[in-house]
């Protein structure tokens, strides 16, 4: 599993603002690959920092989260909706409501194993960084939570492990928890980010 330092690097390394984007959402999220590919435009709540994880993405197929527990919602920090919101007007002002959030080509959502091996992987052996993968990222994002304190009804409904998947998405007991959560994944992101920017500056 990467350490949030590490995760810095390789976001230093990427170029494509799709790509950037997807590894950002990895840890802030702790979603599934396919549960990434599967974010649209219209599963975002901006007025309430939320998205809605309710469709999932896998060889071509459109389904539901893979498990009945997947459909949930994630509540994100001010800052992280920020980010999304000006990556959406710079390089995606037009996209309609049901467009993807990271599209790849032929109207599909951008290919998460091929992201991985071509882009994530070469940036990440070159810094001496161990094995990296979309699921390394989802036990990152726990653990993130985990050091914080983050209680485990809260990292249990944020990863989608929670048996009652209407009332996780359409309710809004619990969005302070899981704010708290994002900032706390947040937090240990910026103090990682300050710290390569020290080192870098040093170097």
């Amino acid at each position: 599993m990467p350490t949030p330092q590490q995760v810095v690097a390789i976001l230093d390394g990427l170029k494509d603002p799709r790509h950037e984007m997807a590894l950002q959402l990895a840890v802030w999220l702790g979603n599934r690959s396919g549960e990434l590919r599967g974010l649209r435009w219209e599963s975002i709540v901006w007025e309430r920092n939320t998205i809605l994880i309710r469709e999932s993405v896998w060889e071509g197929k459109s389904t539901l989260p893979k498990t009945q527990k997947g459909c949930r919602k994630v509540v994100l920090t001010d800052e992280q909706m920020k980010i999304l919101r000006e990556y959406k007007e710079k390089h995606f002002p037009n996209a309609q409501p049901f467009a993807w959030v990271l599209p790849g080509q032929l109207g599909r959502p951008l290919d998460m194993g091929w992201l991985m091996s071509k882009y994530i992987k070469p940036l990440a052996q070159k810094a001496g960084i161990p094995e990296v993968h979309w699921h390394a990222l989802r036990h990152l994002n726990n653990s993130l939570m985990l050091n914080e304190g983050v209680d485990v009804k809260t990292r249990m409904d944020r990863l989608g492990h929670t048996q009652d998947r209407v009332n996780i998405i359409y309710s809004h007991a619990g969005d302070a928890a899981q704010k708290a959560a994002s900032d706390a994944v947040g937090q240990q992101l910026k103090t990682a980010q300050s710290e390569y920017n020290r080192q870098a500056a040093a170097a």
